[in-house]
């Protein structure tokens, strides 16, 4: 038969391919078919500075004293707005303690009781005066009634400020609670959330990540080697390759911060560059590799590579 003249890598080669199978290729796994990285050819043309996109805002949040968690209300993937609760720790007594002294601070029977005490420690010392001024009161009996009622004055004052002070400690205990909610500090996108609901946790273990990716932000280390590093201003125009799915994409950003210092070790400079990044399928993922350059890249590159997505921020 043919296939015992075959030899034995050979024939399994062939019964392979007849079954719809290629035999698996030596330094590459199944998990690779399909992986596709951007030529490194166009990368050499562009000939940009490599750096990595990162969100324009980045949030790791901790509650600042340990708990228990009572309540997960934001999930990995999911938009949320500034000032929304999106993980809330046991506050069971700080709620309580909030209430109490809310009915003490709502309350005023302590400055009314100290209005009526003065209102009478003078009543009585001005019966006194009148008569002392017919020459019924001793002098104790008149200085004593001054005191009294100036001592209940003082007493009004004294129950107002306290008044006052219980109105504070609304606040303060309010800030409590707030410590156990972990509330948005901007407008962004969970990158992940830590925790579950009865899960304890210490005022140094990470709960959840919030980040904020319209616009991304690039810290190019710009080479100090080529003269145009030195003339770059805010504002300035920056062209950055990247690399979608092995698919090159050119962007148009913008310069919005120059750095005033360079590394000797590296001989860069870092200069941020802004790049929007709406909602929608061709949204960026933060943390992937970018190649920037601020000079306007070679015509015929920049029309193999189709359409140049400029920046729409002013």
């Amino acid at each position: 038969m043919m296939m015992n003249r075959l030899a034995p890598p050979v024939w399994v080669g062939v019964l392979l391919l007849s079954m719809g199978l290629a035999p698996a290729q030596p330094g590459r796994s199944p998990a690779d078919v399909g992986r596709r990285q951007i030529d490194p050819a166009v990368v050499r043309e562009f000939a940009g500075t490599k750096a990595v996109t990162r969100p324009c805002r980045d949030a790791i949040m901790k509650f600042p004293q340990a708990t228990q968690i009572k309540e997960v209300l934001a999930s990995g993937g999911r938009a949320v707005k500034a000032g929304e609760v999106m993980v809330r720790g046991d506050d069971t007594e700080d709620q309580a303690l909030l209430l109490l002294q809310k009915m003490r601070a709502e309350s005023d029977l302590p400055v009314q009781r100290a209005q009526k005490a003065m209102e009478l420690a003078q009543a009585e010392h001005e019966n006194l005066k009148k008569v002392r001024g017919g020459g019924g009161s001793s002098e104790f009996e008149f200085e004593r009634a001054r005191l009294q009622a100036e001592t209940a004055r003082i007493d009004w004052e004294t129950a107002k400020i306290n008044q006052e002070q219980e109105r504070l400690q609304v606040d303060r205990l309010k800030a409590r609670v707030d410590r156990l909610r972990l509330i948005a500090p901007f407008d962004g996108v969970i990158d992940v959330v830590a925790v579950d609901v009865g899960h304890s946790v210490s005022e140094s273990e990470t709960v959840l990540r919030i980040v904020d990716v319209d616009p991304l932000y690039i810290d190019v280390p710009a080479p100090m080697e080529d003269a145009s590093t030195l003339q770059l201003r805010e504002r300035d125009k920056a062209w950055v390759l990247v690399d979608v799915a092995g698919n090159p994409r050119l962007l148009e950003g913008k310069v919005i911060e120059v750095a005033p210092t360079s590394d000797a070790a590296s001989r860069t400079r870092r200069v941020r560059v802004e790049l929007a990044n709406p909602e929608g399928a061709a949204r960026l993922v933060a943390g992937e590799p970018a190649w920037v350059r601020f000079a306007q890249p070679p015509e015929d590159l920049a029309r193999r590579l189709g359409p140049t997505i400029a920046s729409d921020r002013p």
